[in-house]
């Protein structure tokens, strides 16, 4: 069977209050790949008759919109007859010709209930004659800037279209979108540190880092792990309510603490640990974009860890790696901070201090990936003696990984030994 050349990723949109409410549906190829196909458009229309066939779109996206990009040929092609319209945003590129065939096209489409949205927003006398059939407009806000980006925001409104902006690459970029009346945003700002350097946790937050300090101790005490998960009721609860859970087949069901700390071990709690964190953050809960970006960076970092070494422990350790890269934001203070009061191994310290490292090149990948710096990207990979392939292989691993860990969230049912947690 012949390997599949073009790999799935996403990217979330987020609304007004951070929180996760779409993805847009990217598509991983390699020139090579692509130079021993006669249609791009042919692959591309089967990936997408794959995702809605085979992967299943509820399986990529969840519950979430998923907006997906076709250009001018890809549009008149009869895959849109074939596959369920909700929760789809279908997006036409900006440079589409418009014509009475484009329009009459996305009339038929809009008949059978997909949603559309024009990508990368110029005025233009195209774009202005597609205005009156789309939901959505994108505007990539590093290209169009200042009185323009005004200017643009205050048209688009009075057309009534939901306006998302593209590209948000820090706090800055959020806040002035957020106030020319953007409704959606797309892009890592939210994984970038903001100007407060520290903030005051509350006491949730102090009793699982305190929970995490004594576990990642060389030698922790149970009973000393006891008394601080007991000290919070909403931990407790948690807890209890995990281990007795359908998943388990214990014989008598748990009624202690101290018996659920046995039976899922150190390894598993911090994890779960980690994770109740991230899931429980101020902003978006379960639909919580760090949440989501911190499994994913953990689950690729594990992927290629396991692909390249087949060591288990050193893919334990990727995965860890991975999901505390972005405890630093999570929480408001240095990982330097952090760090020093966590006594994990000296190789995940130096990753996640200096990027030096094995890990430490697996957190520039994933960094790479997503500012969409594919150039460096491949250097790195190369560097690694890892084809590009097996990197977008693991990303779409992981984002089906994602989505299946925050739907299991949802139904509150999970599996610890393959990184699920409940909250």
């Amino acid at each position: 069977m012949e390997e599949p050349f073009i790999y799935l990723g996403r990217q979330p949109i987020l609304d007004r209050n951070k929180k996760i409410v779409a993805y847009e549906v990217l598509y991983r190829k390699t020139l090579e790949a692509f130079a021993r196909i006669e249609d791009e458009n042919q692959a591309t229309s089967r990936v997408i008759i794959n995702i809605f066939n085979n992967i299943g779109i509820k399986n990529l996206t969840g519950s979430k919109k998923a907006f997906i990009n076709v250009n001018i040929e890809l549009l008149f092609y009869d895959i849109f007859e074939f596959i369920p319209s909700h929760n789809i945003v279908i997006e036409i590129l900006e440079n589409t010709p418009v014509d009475d065939k484009v329009i009459q096209r996305i009339k038929k489409i809009k008949e059978l209930g997909f949603e559309l949205a024009l990508d990368d927003f110029v005025e233009t006398e195209d774009t202005k004659k597609l205005l009156p059939y789309v939901d959505y407009v994108k505007v990539d806000v590093l290209e169009t800037k200042g009185d323009e980006l005004e200017r643009v925001a205050n048209f688009l409104k009075k057309e009534n279209k939901k306006l998302v902006a593209e590209k948000v690459e820090n706090h800055h970029i959020f806040e002035e979108t957020y106030n020319l009346g953007f409704e959606l945003f797309q892009g890592y700002f939210f994984a970038k540190p903001s100007i407060i350097t520290h903030r005051r946790f509350d006491p949730y937050e102090i009793t699982l880092i305190n929970l995490l300090k004594v576990l990642n101790r060389e030698d922790p005490s149970i009973d000393e792990i006891e008394k601080i998960i007991k000290s919070d009721v909403h931990i407790t609860f948690n807890l209890l309510r995990f281990v007795n859970s359908a998943y388990f087949s214990f014989k008598s069901k748990i009624k202690t603490i101290r018996h659920a700390i046995m039976m899922l071990g150190v390894k598993r709690l911090k994890i779960w640990v980690l994770l109740m964190l991230y899931a429980d953050a101020k902003v978006g809960g379960i639909d919580n974009p760090l949440l989501e970006l911190a499994l994913m960076r953990g689950k690729i970092l594990e992927n290629i860890a396991i692909r390249k070494t087949q060591d288990k422990n050193f893919a334990d350790m990727a995965f860890l790696t991975g999901v505390l890269s972005l405890i630093d934001i999570l929480l408001g203070v240095s990982r330097e901070e952090i760090l020093s009061d966590l006594n994990i191994d000296e190789q995940i310290k130096i990753a996640l201090l200096n990027e030096e490292g094995i890990l430490g090149k697996m957190i520039k990948l994933c960094e790479y990936l997503e500012s969409g710096d594919f150039l460096r990207l491949k250097e790195e990979l190369k560097e690694m003696n890892c084809k590009i392939e097996e990197f977008f292989k693991a990303e779409e691993d992981a984002v089906l990984y994602v989505e299946e860990i925050k739907q299991k969230l949802l139904k509150g049912v999970v599996n610890v030994d393959n990184r699920d947690i409940q909250t």
